[in-house]
């Protein structure tokens, strides 16, 4: 929501972005005699880790999730509006909110791909909202930051005025937000097996 911050770079951000776009290209069949493409995907990962401004790194992640295109006509395995969350929201709340409900009920309704992209930006947003204090980034804010861009295939049609645009974003981010905290409650089970198995054994 901010057109810009003083310690982000656009030269930096665009630098990054056309070595992500060659890092890429070098892993087709048709760069594989090129001497230097093996380098690309190592320099662009070594241009990112020195990245010094946060508000970059998430320019450019921005910038991937706008430009991503995943199989089919929406997130889900249908193509009727917000059909697999209401379907996960309707059997979550009818199972008592169990706490694997994320896995059981959830990831079964998504096709692979998009599960590995909910789940890596959901263990993002998990690490940044870890460090909340320090950084004024929650898990509810980073979650209404992503919604549109992630669960969305359009990010503004022909008809949106202000009014529908913003409706559309909340939608989204309050979606966003009850999976977040549905992969909390899941992961939290696991954190306790883990504990459990660590006493047995002392």
């Amino acid at each position: 929501m901010h057109p810009h911050w003083h310690s982000a770079s656009p030269e930096v951000q665009q630098r990054c972005i056309s070595l992500y776009i060659l890092s890429l290209a070098s892993t087709s069949p048709n760069d594989a005699a090129s001497p230097t493409s093996p380098t690309a995907p190592a320099t662009f990962e070594y241009e990112l880790q020195y990245t010094c401004s946060p508000h970059d790194v998430a320019a450019i992640l921005r910038w991937g999730l706008r430009h991503l295109k995943l199989d089919g006509d929406s997130f889900g395995k249908e193509s009727v509006d917000w059909t697999w969350y209401n379907t996960f929201a309707n059997a979550e709340r009818t199972n008592s909110y169990l706490p694997d409900a994320f896995s059981k009920l959830l990831i079964p309704r998504l096709p692979t791909a998009h599960t590995e992209l909910l789940l890596a930006t959901l263990d993002i947003i998990s690490s940044l909202s870890a460090r909340g204090e320090a950084n004024g980034s929650s898990g509810s804010k980073l979650s209404k930051f992503f919604g549109l861009w992630l669960l969305t295939c359009e990010n503004s049609t022909g008809v949106d005025d202000w009014s529908a645009f913003y409706d559309r974003w909340d939608r989204a981010g309050r979606i966003l937000e009850h999976l977040f905290l549905a992969r909390i409650r899941f992961v939290s089970i696991i954190l306790s097996l883990l504990a459990s198995l660590t006493i047995t054994r002392t």
